[in-house]
């Protein structure tokens, strides 16, 4: 019951109809009445709905030779209101704060929500069973709503939504098996992020001065991609803990290149760990938490001069942790064989960000997966 409950809170969140969702589930259900055994020996044994991590977590598996997997990703995450470290801000003390592009002197332009959706589709190869290649391509839109002030006398001027659309950045890498212990294994991953995402997304804004400005380069949460090289070491651990199959990651972003606009983000390090129970042979749920920092902007895009929060480098970065739930399915036989399809809810447990920034809500991914 409380499964079915879960799993209605999400379908709601993403405008999903329960009867889809409770058809899938009953497809999944009837395939999964005849267990279905691998006869290739290089694949794996059994089907089982906790072989993967949760399916925020990439990288969280290798394959056995000549094994390869493909993957849909979808990911709704929201921001609403503003925070200053820790605390909530109003936007009257926002407007307090110095304009570092030196006009107006203090900021008019106050972000209100913000709204991203991320579509990533990846594909996984083995050469061999000590050695799984990777590819991540994925499509990103943004949408913010600001309100802008007057420049003299903080009079609200109005509102105004700035959008930006394509393709982000692109990921190529390698996991490599580590070593085993009683109860588990590890294995350490290497990618590199290529910039193929945008860094120049331009719109129209309302200024302080009361006028469209249009063509103007967004601010850098607005771009699709780092602009930069980007390496990303991990060291990943799976095991089995009594009833329970659990996992820990250690991940990072560095960045190896000014962007040709002459600055960088920040480098990021996370640290997640999980634990997975299994209820039946097609359905297991999941509980993690992730703790993440990443630094601030480096340098300054001369062409970003708004004079809004998200136009500051020093206000960018920060520490923030999350506790996840999900749900995850597996087809047993049939054309629904080895079809996974999981879920997982993400809420913020803590936000601590550099100056002032826009607060973080709740994020839902849906994905697919199918390994051949």
């Amino acid at each position: 019951f409380l499964i079915f409950v879960f799993v209605e809170r999400i379908c709601l969140m993403t405008q999903i109809t329960l009867q889809h969702t409770a058809g899938l589930v009953v497809a999944l259900g009837f395939a999964s009445l005849s267990p279905k055994v691998q006869a290739d020996d290089s694949h794996l044994k059994i089907a089982v709905p906790e072989d993967h991590a949760p399916i925020m977590v990439m990288g969280d598996h290798l394959h056995k030779a000549g094994e390869y997997m493909v993957s849909l990703r979808h990911m709704d995450m929201s921001m609403d209101g503003n925070l200053s470290g820790t605390d909530d801000i109003a936007d009257s003390a926002i407007l307090d704060i110095a304009n570092s592009h030196g006009t107006p002197a203090q900021l008019r332009v106050v972000p209100q929500k913000m709204d991203m959706k991320m579509t990533m589709l990846g594909a996984m190869y083995a050469p061999s069973d000590w050695v799984t290649l990777m590819l991540m391509a994925m499509h990103i839109e943004n949408t913010m709503t600001l309100k802008t002030y007057h420049a003299m006398n903080k009079t609200l001027l109005g509102s105004f939504k700035s959008r930006s659309e394509g393709t982000g950045d692109t990921t190529v890498g390698a996991l490599i098996r580590g070593g085993e212990t009683g109860a588990g294994k590890w294995h350490y991953g290497l990618g590199l992020s290529l910039p193929t995402g945008s860094i120049k997304q331009t719109g129209a804004v309302l200024t302080p001065m009361n006028m469209t400005a249009t063509g103007k380069r967004l601010p850098y949460p607005m771009q699709l991609g780092s602009g930069s090289y980007d390496l990303k070491p991990s060291i990943t651990y799976n095991g089995d803990w009594g009833r329970w199959r659990v996992g820990a990651q250690a991940n990072a972003v560095v960045r190896l290149n000014d962007t040709n606009a002459d600055y960088r983000l920040g480098d990021k390090a996370e640290l997640q760990g999980w634990a997975m129970r299994r209820f039946t042979d097609w359905l297991s749920t999941s509980v993690r938490f992730d703790v993440s920092h990443q630094g601030k902007i480096d340098g300054q895009d001369s062409n970003i001069t708004l004079p809004v929060q998200t136009a500051q480098k020093n206000f960018s970065g920060g520490t923030f942790a999350n506790l996840s739930l999900g749900v995850n399915l597996i087809g047993r036989n049939g054309v629904l064989a080895d079809h996974r399809l999981a879920i997982e809810w993400v809420s913020p447990v803590y936000q601590d960000v550099h100056g002032v920034q826009m607060e973080r809500e709740d994020t839902l991914m849906i994905g697919w997966q199918k390994a051949f």
